[in-house]
């Protein structure tokens, strides 16, 4: 079926159901951000194949609201299906709540609840009841999408030993009880699959670029329950569960089992970590108690232990290493007048990564983009679509890869030759927007909210700004991106000693250009003063950042310091693990800049 008929086919369920609007997320049950194939109905009913953005289609209209990273890809794979875009956080789109309230006073819209966020369905209820209007949880795609329709992904669960995870399911379990009980409640269940892969220390394949399993948590004072088919587990991860006291059930008994006496129990529930349908399901459950509040786990795994923090500086060592291979390989391909392609740069990208020790993968599709195509911030090349380098302008790329010794995270941009001073300008200010927050010290208590300005000031300097938040938390052997820390406007989550976090601040032009410079930095402790604790950043990618497009004048003495001494900081690393070819690159690569300049 086309685009069209697909929405055709949902209006004529909706005049079955006698509802007006069905909305249709970019979701799964455990609100996963890659879902499994068998979820994507949003991208398979419009043609958009980007991460984020939420399908609403009444009677007479279809659109599509995404946010600033996808407006140049959703206006291009849009086209000619009759969807509408609607430009998230730009002045005068309305919100999905207001277009709903305006378009079906005293009507209904749909949306499954299994894969709608309970925090974004009690925002849109709230607004239909103010026009006479209701929100049902009713799945109408399961109606119109049957013929093939990709099955529920079912890989081997495997165990993560505790020299890698430095903590066992035991203690974990232990650590949730009592922040459970400090919060005053007894029970709380986790459907998002980073929680699960956490709180038991296994880890799967159903997620591309995740190693995770479809799963359920749920932690109460006497039990700790992992909803997941026994059939799937590997003996070790079977012999793991008994020995940490977990019990298993089947993965679809938890809605029934959310229906049963729990005896007056206190359940925490984090609105935006829970699907509608589970947090009903309790709500309409007289033996429970619903408590809002925050996700424990995801508090708790944001801020990684020794062992992990080990880990992963290894596993960046590592990373650089690849890097480096690939930097070369490029560079020789350059020199020679090879045709290079963005799909050859993601492939090679990622060989030189899975021959590295513990590699299990990508941590998500490389973006590599050259020209105007970098200014798409999520664009991804493919081995149909894909353009070819040239020597000038810009290639942005931005990759990264998973690791028994945790996630990696990196993006450089480089120089492929003459530059526009536009080019070389936005360059510079970018990587003063990145060495700005990279530099910050700051007290306990700061959040990544206010963080987020010290990066963001350098490029409204010049009348910039980018559509995304400058950083996001990364997970260990687990999701690229994973809170509760990021740095992004109004976020109020304080910083921690062993947290990491991204430092990514970017400027992109439409048609022209995209720049981007990606660190992961780890949080530590620098100083106490009459004040209290103060904190600052180390970087933890070592990989050298392209020196060739800067225009020095605009660079303080501060700002080169920082810079050379990061690059004496990744040489030392790296040249011990390198050829003598690769040797060389690096320590051009790595060469102190000028270090006068203006303070």
């Amino acid at each position: 079926m086309t685009v069209r008929e697909k929405i055709q086919a949902l209006r004529r369920e909706m005049d079955r159901y006698k509802v007006d609007a069905v909305i249709v997320p970019t979701s799964d049950p455990h609100l996963s951000e890659y879902p499994p194939m068998c979820w994507q109905a949003r991208n398979w009913l419009t043609g958009f194949t980007g991460s984020a953005g939420t399908l609403v289609v009444t009677k007479e209209e279809a659109g599509l609201w995404t946010d600033g990273r996808y407006f140049l890809q959703a206006e291009s794979e849009l086209c000619g299906s009759h969807i509408k875009l609607y430009r998230m956080g730009v002045k005068g789109v309305p919100t999905i709540s207001t277009f709903l309230a305006a378009k079906i006073p005293a009507g209904r819209a749909a949306v499954d609840g299994m894969v709608c966020p309970a925090r974004t369905a009690f925002v849109i209820e709230n607004a239909l009841k103010k026009v006479d209007a209701e929100l049902v949880d009713l799945d109408l795609i399961s109606r119109i999408w049957k013929e093939g329709r990709p099955d529920l992904p079912n890989s081997a669960i495997v165990t993560l030993a505790d020299s890698f995870s430095g903590q066992s399911a035991k203690d974990k379990i232990k650590l949730i009880r009592k922040h459970l009980k400090e919060l005053g409640v007894q029970a709380q269940l986790y459907s998002l699959l980073e929680d699960t892969a956490w709180g038991t220390n296994l880890r799967g394949s159903d997620i591309d670029y995740n190693p995770f399993f479809l799963s359920y948590f749920l932690v109460t004072e006497e039990n700790a329950i992992l909803y997941v088919e026994k059939d799937r587990l590997s003996e070790e991860a079977r012999d793991s569960l008994e020995e940490n006291n977990i019990e298993v059930r089947p993965y679809g008994a938890l809605q029934k089992n959310l229906q049963q006496d729990f005896g007056g129990c206190k359940f925490l529930v984090s609105l935006p970590d829970i699907c509608w349908t589970c947090v009903r399901l309790l709500i309409q459950n007289p033996t429970v108690t619903v408590v809002y509040g925050s996700d424990v786990i995801r508090n708790l795994k944001g801020v990684k232990n020794e062992t992990e923090l080990s880990n992963l500086r290894t596993a960046h060592l590592w990373d650089g290493v690849a890097l480096t291979k690939f930097a070369v390989w490029l560079s020789n391909r350059m020199k020679n007048g090879t045709p290079t392609g963005e799909y050859d740069v993601c492939e090679k990208l990622k060989a030189l990564r899975a021959a590295l020790p513990e590699n299990r993968g990508e941590s998500f599709a490389t973006i590599a983009a050259f020209g105007k195509n970098a200014a798409m911030m999520h664009y991804e090349p493919t081995k149909e679509k894909y353009s070819m380098i040239e020597p000038h302008g810009f290639l942005l790329i931005d990759s990264g890869g998973q690791f028994l010794t945790g996630t990696t995270d990196v993006t450089r941009t480089f120089s492929m030759g003459p530059l526009t001073e536009e080019e070389r300008e936005s360059y510079t200010f970018v990587l003063k927007a990145h060495i700005s927050l990279a530099m910050a010290h700051f007290p306990e208590g700061t959040t990544g909210g206010a963080l987020d300005a010290l990066s963001r000031e350098q490029v409204w300097r010049v009348g910039q700004d980018y559509r995304c938040g400058t950083g996001h938390g990364v997970g260990y052997y687990g999701g690229v991106h994973e809170g509760p820390q990021n740095f992004c406007p109004g976020s109020p989550i304080p910083l921690k000693v062993g947290m990491t976090i991204t430092d990514e601040p970017g400027i992109y032009k439409d048609e022209k250009f995209g720049i981007r410079i990606e660190n992961m930095l780890e949080v530590v402790f620098w100083k106490n003063t009459e004040y209290g604790d103060f904190y600052g950043f180390r970087p933890l990618t070592l990989f050298p950042i392209d020196t060739t497009p800067l225009c020095l004048e605009m660079m303080t003495r501060e700002e080169k310091e920082y810079l050379n001494q990061y690059h004496k900081t990744v040489y030392e690393k790296l040249s011990p693990l390198l050829e003598k070819e690769e040797r060389e690159w690096l320590q051009r690569a790595c060469r102190p800049v000028s270090e006068g300049g203006n303070l």
